[in-house]
C-alpha cells in the first residue's frame, strides 16, 4: 500500500509539473482606446508585443504562449475589472503592458497578491520604486521621473534662464514635472496642471504667453500632446518659446497629426531608433518591414519586456512555478535590450542611459527624431534607496 501511495504521489507531482510547464498564460493589459493616455499609445505597445512574440515563434522560453489581451481604456475603474478577469477567468501567470500610472497603481498589488508576476512596460510610478517595491514586480521602462530628472539637468546645463512647467493632472504628470523642476536650477514658473480629459488649452496657453518664459516644459502624452502642440502653434508661439518634453509627445505615432508644430522639440528618452547596437538594429528593421514606419518608444519598451520574459522562462526551463528561480532569472535581465546597457536596480527598476533628441526633418522632408546627446549614463532613480530589497 505504501508503494502505491508513493507512486501515486510521484505521478501527481509529474503531472503537476507537466501541466505547469505546458504553456505560458500571458496577460496584456493596456490602454487600447481613449483620447488621453490610451488609444494610440496602447496600440503601439501591442505592436511591440506582437513583433517580439512573432520573432520568438509565439513562444516564451520555448513554451507556447496563450495571450489574453484586455483594454483598460485608460480608466482606473475599468483597469480593476480587467485585472479581475485576467486573474479569475484567464488564470494568467504574467501580466505586461500597463500603459498609464493611473491604471497601474490600483491593480499592481491585486496581481501580486494573486501570484501573478508583473512586468510593467511603460508606467513607472514613484511609489513602486521606493517603499512599495515588490519582489515579483519588474518595471522595465523607467521610474516616472527619470527622463525628466535628466531633462531638468540638461536645461540647466544649456543655460535656459526661465521655464514654464505644465502637464496632465495625474500621478505621472505630478511626478514627471516634480523631477524636471527638482534638477532645473533656473527660474521655474508653475507648475500648471490640466485634467486628463481636457483637450482645449486656450486659457493655459494664454497664461503661458503672458508669463514670457524662455521655454516651456510639458508632459502631455498621446492625444493630449497633439492637441497642445497644435494650439501652441496656432497661438503663434512656435519658434518663440522653446519646447522641452519627453519622448511621449512627438514621435512617428503623432507626427501625422502634429505636422510642423512638432519641429524643434527637445525630448529626453531612454531609447531612440538611432541607437547603434545589434538588438536595436534588428528591432527597427523588423518593425519597419512589418508596419512601414520607424517604431516609437512605446513599442520598443514593450518589445524589451517580452524579450526579458523570454530570457527568464528559458533560464528556468519553463518551470515558472518555481517563483524564486523565475524571479532570480528576471532580476538577472539576461537579454539584449534595444536600449543597449540595461540592468535592474535593487527595486526592479532599470539602470540605464538617458538621451536627448530633437524633432527635425529628414532628407525627404519627413519629421523624425534625431539623437543629439547622452544626458546621463547608468542613471539610478532617486527612490531605489527607500526599497528594502537587496540586489
Amino acid at each position: 500500500m505504501k508503494r502505491i501511495i508513493l507512486a501515486a504521489a510521484a505521478l501527481a507531482m509529474l503531472s503537476a509539473n507537466a501541466q505547469a510547464a505546458d504553456r505560458i498564460r500571458l496577460g496584456f493589459q493596456a490602454g487600447l482606446s481613449g483620447a488621453g493616455i490610451g488609444g494610440a499609445v496602447g496600440e503601439e505597445q501591442r505592436r511591440g508585443l506582437d513583433l517580439a512574440l512573432e520573432e520568438l515563434g509565439n513562444t516564451l522560453g520555448g513554451l507556447p504562449v496563450k495571450l489574453y489581451v484586455e483594454d483598460d481604456n485608460g480608466n482606473p475603474a475599468v483597469a480593476v475589472q480587467v485585472a479581475s478577469k485576467l486573474i479569475d477567468e484567464d488564470h494568467i501567470d504574467i501580466v505586461t503592458g500597463l500603459t498609464g500610472s493611473n491604471t497601474l497603481i490600483p491593480v499592481e498589488k491585486t496581481y501580486l497578491n494573486a501570484g501573478v508576476f508583473v512586468i510593467g512596460a511603460l508606467a513607472g510610478p514613484q511609489e513602486f520604486a521606493g517603499k512599495a517595491c515588490s519582489p515579483n514586480a519588474f518595471h522595465t521602462s523607467f521610474e516616472n521621473e527619470d527622463w525628466d530628472d535628466a531633462l531638468g539637468k540638461y536645461m540647466t546645463d544649456k543655460g535656459v534662464k526661465s521655464v514654464y512647467f505644465m502637464g496632465a493632472d495625474y500621478q505621472a504628470g505630478w511626478e514627471k514635472i516634480a523631477g524636471a523642476m527638482r534638477f532645473y536650477k533656473g527660474k521655474a514658473i508653475g507648475p500648471v496642471y490640466t485634467p486628463l480629459s481636457q483637450l482645449d488649452f486656450a486659457a493655459e496657453i494664454s497664461q503661458l504667453q503672458a508669463a514670457k518664459p524662455d521655454a516651456v516644459f510639458v508632459f502631455y502624452p498621446g492625444g493630449l500632446g497633439i492637441a497642445f502642440l497644435k494650439q501652441f502653434d496656432e497661438a503663434g508661439l512656435h519658434g518663440k518659446i522653446a519646447i522641452y518634453s519627453e519622448d511621449t509627445i512627438a514621435s512617428e505615432l503623432s507626427f501625422p497629426a502634429e505636422g510642423n508644430s512638432a519641429l524643434g522639440i527637445v525630448q529626453s528618452t531612454s531609447w531612440t531608433p538611432d541607437l547603434d547596437n545589434p538588438a536595436n538594429k534588428k528591432f527597427v528593421a523588423s518593425f519597419v518591414a512589418k508596419y512601414g514606419r520607424r517604431p516609437t518608444i512605446f513599442s520598443a519598451l514593450q518589445y524589451d519586456a517580452v524579450k526579458l520574459i523570454d530570457s527568464a522562462v528559458r533560464a528556468v526551463h519553463g518551470k515558472i512555478e518555481d517563483k524564486d528561480a523565475f524571479r532570480a532569472a528576471l532580476d538577472k535581465a539576461d537579454f539584449h535590450s534595444v536600449r543597449g546597457p540595461f540592468a535592474f536596480d535593487n527595486n526592479h527598476y532599470p539602470v540605464q542611459n538617458i538621451y536627448i533628441t530633437t524633432v527635425e526633418k529628414d532628407a525627404q522632408g519627413k519629421l523624425t527624431t534625431v539623437l543629439k546627446a547622452t544626458a546621463v549614463t547608468g542613471w539610478h532613480d532617486i527612490y531605489h534607496e527607500q526599497c528594502k530589497m537587496t540586489p
